[in-house]
């Protein structure tokens, strides 16, 4: 997404040009179990550059791996493959820019919910010169289709992919149109999946990122250390559901540490808080965990009064645990 900080940059022409999307999708699910096993608490998917899986903090919150690329560069040289490694990054790889996403990402999501589960879904190609591979749209969709078919048998509770790309429309209704991939995000969230979007750091006020400009995805924007909506984060007062704070440590690669920012990171965040409240309270709905946090975080402003509504994690289960159980 354009002026992601510490993060790859996407570029993307819905319209069947190139997607230069760096992505991270992040979507709650559980564990396969065998016939008459109890069934394991649902789990947070990613999608994003691989995953330095052999970090514990990461490997031990692992469930499942996948890859889906345009080309022929998973673990096993074809361009999908399943089970462990495949969402792994090689040693080969771990030092070249910007393949350290996944693995940041991940970090921040075990860091900010360490009980949730993970699924790992390696979107994007490097070659082997360190070069970035062009994503097009139709391996983004058939991410997204992997994630529909898998949601029962993985027990899948939530989707956020962490960065968009600015190219949008020069017309009012500016969110560019992908039938394909909107329908997937609206199954999704009838089946009670919310998915979840960055708005993007390009410090735009009219016009949040695609695909968080999609209405049936949940938007987020990003909240800067004075506790205001950040400067960088882009802005619709309309289609932006939800502001976290877009600074958070993070893990890099063979396990250095560093600290990323960007409404990335906040998509992350706010992911993890959603798992964390259907972890206390699974019989609630993807309306009653929305409604929660609507009515529990305040109104926040940046410095010309735009405004938007925290996401208070803390709020929201004290909320919670101030309702007697029926």
């Amino acid at each position: 997404m354009p002026a992601l900080e510490n993060l790859s940059v996407v570029a993307s022409n819905i319209a069947g040009m190139r997607l230069f999307l760096s992505v991270v999708l992040v979507v709650t699910l559980g564990v396969y179990t065998p016939a008459q096993a109890e069934p394991l608490p649902k789990s947070l998917v990613l999608i994003d550059t691989g995953f330095d899986t052999a970090l514990e903090p990461i490997s031990k919150s692992v469930i499942f791996e996948s890859c889906v690329m345009d080309w022929s560069m998973c673990p096993n040289t074809r361009s999908f493959q399943e089970g462990p490694g495949a969402a792994s990054i090689s040693s080969t790889l771990i030092s070249f820019p910007g393949i350290s996403h996944g693995t940041q990402m991940a970090s921040i999501a075990v860091s900010t919910n360490p009980d949730q589960k993970l699924i790992l879904l390696r979107l994007i190609a490097y070659n082997a010169r360190g070069q970035r591979m062009p994503v097009y749209e139709s391996s983004l969709i058939q991410a997204f289709q992997w994630i529909t078919a898998k949601r029962q048998e993985l027990n899948i509770g939530a989707v956020a992919m962490a960065q968009g790309h600015h190219s949008l429309l020069p017309v009012k209704n500016y969110c560019p149109k992908s039938p394909r991939l909107e329908k997937l995000i609206i199954d999704l969230k009838l089946s009670e999946v919310p998915v979840f979007f960055p708005t993007g750091n390009s410090g735009d006020k009219a016009r949040i990122d695609w695909p968080a400009c999609i209405p049936a995805a949940i938007a987020i924007g990003a909240i800067d250390t004075n506790n205001q909506i950040a400067r960088y984060s882009n802005y619709d007062r309309v289609l932006t559901d939800f502001y976290v704070s877009g600074t958070s440590p993070a893990l890099l690669p063979g396990g250095g540490s560093t600290t990323a920012t960007g409404t990335s990171v906040s998509t992350i965040v706010a992911a993890s808080y959603w798992m964390k409240i259907m972890q206390e309270k699974p019989m609630l709905t993807l309306a009653d965990i929305s409604a929660l946090f609507r009515s529990t975080g305040p109104i926040i402003f940046d410095s010309k009064f735009r405004y938007g509504r925290k996401m208070d994690l803390e709020a929201a289960i004290t909320s919670l645990l101030s309702v007697p159980s029926s």
